[in-house]
């Protein structure tokens, strides 16, 4: 009689919890939806928004011959005013 007794005082425990438990999981369900539906829809389904990969961007060889060409001329102009200025 005992172990009845013991066994139906903690279904009765259990009970309340559980219906403690479900309060506040009706609370939290009404905050993330008052939040916004974005994030209930985002939460609801479990998923992240995924960030977009970066796009690599890729240089033709075209383009880094003109950029090679650009930077010697650059360097030969400069070494054009400094071996003016030696002179000097």
């Amino acid at each position: 009689m005992k172990l009845l007794a013991a066994l139906q005082k903690e279904a009765r425990k259990l009970t309340k919890a559980k219906a403690i438990l479900e309060r506040q999981l009706n609370a939290i369900s009404a905050a993330v939806k008052a939040f916004g539906s974005t994030l209930a829809a985002d939460s609801a389904s479990g998923r992240r928004k995924k960030r977009g990969r970066r796009k690599s961007h890729k240089m033709s060889a075209a383009g880094r011959k003109a950029i090679a060409k650009a930077q010697r001329l650059r360097w030969a102009k400069q070494k054009k005013e400094k071996a003016k200025e030696e002179k000097s």
